[in-house]
């Protein structure tokens, strides 16, 4: 065989066309526990019980929360490593995004942190909420609520004004929820993550749920 065909031949076959079975079950194990991990820390499922957030959320439906997106540092913390803090407007940063009025989150309950509610997030911090015949009023203008199926609960509430750090939040099903209107606020502390989907109960067998059931 002349020289240049067989270097050639050597160039493109692998120099160990079988990699050790060992090596291929010890990489599959380590990719394994990496995603798990990395699910671990980004979202948890739960399952609904309850009719509070209908009709967004129904009874037995399962869900999963986005526990990343509110994620900040507390830039106070490492003030003498950073040679000007003044570009920062506040000494928290979110990379993502704070919490917003609308979006649906999980949360420990104030009164009972092994327990987890899912509720709207309604007022947030500077925020004057009030509710009047049932009407819900932000910063004294009426909130458009089309998540809302009906709304039969008419007593008045408030006005007040959400402290630094704090959300009120509300359920969809305002006759069937237990929420700010009857226990306050909450704390930023309490948030777990942001409602991302959900999916049907059959499912939640393959899924375990590990955080219990949301109210």
């Amino acid at each position: 065989m002349p020289l240049a065909l067989y270097n050639l031949i050597n160039m493109y076959t692998p120099m160990n066309p079988r990699r050790p079975l060992v090596r291929e079950i010890i990489e599959t194990v380590l990719l394994a526990v990496l995603v798990f991990v990395c699910l671990h820390i980004s979202v948890q499922n739960y399952q609904v019980e309850g009719s509070s957030m209908f009709p967004t959320l129904d009874q037995g439906d399962c869900v999963l929360a986005n526990k990343l997106v509110y994620s900040r540092i507390d830039v106070s913390k490492y003030q003498k490593y950073l040679p000007d803090t003044s570009l920062f407007e506040d000494d928290l940063i979110f990379p993502f995004h704070p919490p917003k009025m609308g979006e649906v989150i999980v949360f420990q309950y104030p009164q009972d942190l092994t327990r987890h509610f899912v509720k709207r997030i309604i007022g947030t911090p500077g925020d004057v909420v009030h509710l009047m015949k049932g009407k819900v009023y932000v910063n004294h203008k009426a909130l458009s609520e089309p998540y809302v199926d009906r709304n039969e609960f008419t007593t008045d509430w408030g006005p007040y004004v959400i402290a630094d750090g704090q959300y009120f939040v509300l359920g969809d099903n305002r006759p069937a929820s237990n929420d700010s209107r009857a226990w306050g606020t909450i704390s930023f502390d309490h948030i777990i993550g942001r409602y991302w989907f959900r999916y049907w109960p059959f499912l939640c067998g393959l899924a375990p749920i590990n955080k219990g059931n949301l109210k």
